[in-house]
């Protein structure tokens, strides 16, 4: 189990170096439109009233697609955008080669919450699911034999078993912990694609607070 490299709002921010910019892509579920316009400024570009300040970067966010990528260099980022209500900062990482998705979680207070999380496609393979808890509680997963138990704020990789079933489809057991309780929410069965990887999505329903599942795929 490895934890995010996505826990919002970071007081401080990494400062701009001449380093590669890394690919960053958005990945939203809930959006108010099918598309939104994001404005992401640099933090150190924000300037005093005798400086002019950087004009912002646009970025869109496709409801249940993967956007086209943006070259960000590491940094913390402040993000407005006129879906929401309000919006948040997130701070990426100075990774060497890494590249990145940019979480998009509405919030049940007319705002939103932006995380970036690895997209590493070395390490997820054709069949194979990155499943990430942003509940507030753990959550116990069973995909095929595979079992885990995932924290808050922390991700697993679901490896498709080899070999393949036969019928293709993998069993899926979840539930959330409550109190000394453990709660089945999910129970279901998932397509083997030996050719897509996907993306897992565990995280509270905007007006419910109740855990949702989400899964997008794509073909590396």
């Amino acid at each position: 189990m490895r934890h995010l490299i996505l826990l919002p709002i970071l007081a401080g921010g990494l400062a701009l170096t001449l380093v590669t910019a890394a690919p960053v892509r958005t990945l939203a579920f809930d959006l108010p439109a099918t598309t939104v316009t994001f404005e992401l400024v640099a933090a150190e570009n924000k300037t005093d009233s005798n400086t002019k300040a950087k004009d912002p970067l646009r970025i869109e966010a496709r409801m249940n697609q993967f956007s086209l990528p943006v070259s960000l260099p590491p940094g913390r980022y402040l993000v407005s955008s006129t879906a929401f209500k309000s919006t948040d900062s997130f701070t990426l990482p100075d990774t060497a080669g890494g590249r990145f998705l940019l979480l998009i979680l509405p919030k049940n207070d007319g705002g939103c919450t932006i995380f970036p999380i690895p997209d590493d496609i070395t390490k997820i393979g054709p069949g194979d699911r990155f499943l990430l808890n942003a509940t507030k509680e753990q959550i116990a997963v069973r995909f095929g034999t595979q079992r885990s138990i995932i924290k808050p704020g922390y991700s697993e990789y679901l490896r498709a078993p080899r070999p393949a079933p036969a019928d293709q489809r993998i069993e899926v057991e979840m539930a959330r912990r409550n109190g000394s309780e453990w709660i089945p929410f999910n129970s279901t069965y998932w397509p083997l694609d030996p050719r897509a990887r996907s993306f897992v999505l565990v995280h509270p329903d905007p007006v419910t607070d109740a855990p949702r599942v989400r899964n997008l795929s794509e073909v590396p």
